[in-house]
């Protein structure tokens, strides 16, 4: 199970809520493990996830019947007792009823699929045997799915967060008048943020998939090749791991055409993604030689990484760890670096609430690790007329410290420039 349900009763008590919907397909993959042909479109308003916070309520999942034939297909997508189907009256021209009055026995009907003349396979039976069990249980659409899986858990009168909160007025309109909303858009990344042993498992794979893309993207640099032809091979090599590349940045100025030039640093900062979860990693590389002072910002820029990792535990602020890091790394000998920032990384890059709307920056309150966050120390730097380094890993925040999914080891790559054997600069 991804959801983390102890922490989402938690948070939901702390905000005063009776439950949780979830309209953007994050949050219903978050709250109910599916993840369905519509979603994957990224069509909105089609499928719904619903969370009440009483344990004994019947969390739902609001689903086409069209996707019932995956769900037929995959009955363990989901653990969510309380499947909603809908459909439309498509074997019928009226659009004169109220679905809280009748509602055309084409609705109830669901999407009556042929059936072939002939004995039938023992799969198909089954599956004509799952499909009855929803007749009669239809809706006309998906908010009135989403009404009646509202009201199956006794909801009809509570106060929910949602991502959406439009649906509420919808709700309100469709004979729900006393359901009250609060946008819960940073509520449900605060819940996300300390992750299941299941989004372990995810993200840990994401990690190593993305550290071995970039590794491969690494060694195939070479002078003259197009910026754009690495983040081709990065997104080559994860799409052969079951990953699919979100972005390479290989550079400051983004210009994919550019051609790699001898004694040129290039930023390899991949972000991948593997069952919606992200992979997020950062590595420096050049053509050539280094100059000294590229050496020697390097080596400043690995022990910011390590300092980093010395002082993050549980209950340590963000602030905290990006002031040491910054002053340490100064005092180095590395006076123009700035940049120390850490974000909590899962089914978002940045997995933690941030302020939206008119919130002001630092509206939700200091960043702060707990156990179970995987998170990122994003430390980019970029000089004008000089160049740009980069460094970032996957870690997770352990009982006691720091558990890392990448290998941390942040060395500048050194390539001869036609190409070869990468070096990893020595400390």
């Amino acid at each position: 199970m991804l959801l983390n349900k102890p922490r989402a009763y938690d948070v939901m008590d702390k905000h005063g809520l009776d439950g949780l919907i979830a309209v953007n397909q994050l949050n219903i993959y978050y709250l109910t493990d599916y993840w369905g042909p519509l979603m994957r479109m990224r069509r909105m308003f089609f499928n719904y996830g619903l969370l009440p916070r009483e344990e004994d309520a019947p969390a739902a999942l609001v689903e086409t019947a069209v996707g019932l034939l995956r769900l037929f297909e995959n009955r363990d997508m989901t653990w969510v007792p309380n499947v909603c189907g809908y459909t439309h009256p498509i074997y019928s021209d009226r659009r004169d009823f109220d679905p809280d009055v009748e509602e055309p026995e084409a609705v109830q009907e669901g999407i009556k699929w042929p059936v072939t003349e002939g004995p039938l396979s023992e799969t198909d039976e089954d599956y004509l045997n799952f499909a009855e069990d929803f007749k009669g249980q239809y809706s006309v659409n998906p908010l009135y799915a989403l009404k009646k899986a509202i009201k199956d858990a006794g909801l009809e009168k509570a106060t929910v967060g949602t991502d959406d909160p439009r649906v509420i007025g919808w709700l309100n309109q469709i004979g729900l008048p006393d359901l009250k909303g609060v946008e819960a858009t940073t509520i449900f990344r605060e819940i996300r943020m300390v992750k299941t042993p299941d989004e372990l498992s995810i993200l840990r794979e994401a990690a190593a998939m993305n550290e071995e893309a970039i590794n491969i993207a690494i060694g195939s640099l070479h002078v003259g090749i197009e910026q754009g032809e690495l983040e081709i091979i990065y997104n080559t090599e994860l799409a052969k791991r079951g990953g699919k590349g979100v972005y390479l940045s290989t550079g400051s100025m983004g210009r994919r055409r550019d051609l790699v030039k001898e004694n040129q640093l290039i930023t390899f900062d991949g972000l991948c993604e593997f069952k919606h979860y992200h992979g997020d990693m950062g590595r420096t590389a050049i053509c050539g030689e280094p100059t000294e002072e590229m050496t020697k910002r390097n080596q400043i820029m690995r022990k910011g990484c390590e300092i980093a990792y010395d002082i993050i535990k549980p209950g340590v602020k963000g602030r905290e760890m990006t002031t040491k890091v910054i002053d340490e790394m100064r005092k180095m000998g590395f006076p123009g670096f700035f940049i120390c920032t850490p974000h909590s990384v899962g089914l978002e890059h940045t997995d933690h609430p941030l302020p939206i709307g008119p919130m002001l920056p630092g509206s939700q309150g200091e960043f702060v690790f707990e156990e179970n966050m995987v998170f990122t120390v994003d430390m980019p730097y970029y000089e004008v007329g000089w160049g740009n380094m980069h460094l970032e890993d996957t870690v997770r925040v352990s009982a006691d410290g720091c558990d890392p999914f990448n290998s941390c080891d942040v060395g500048l790559r050194i390539i001869p420039p036609d190409g070869g054997d990468v070096v990893i600069a020595a400390e």
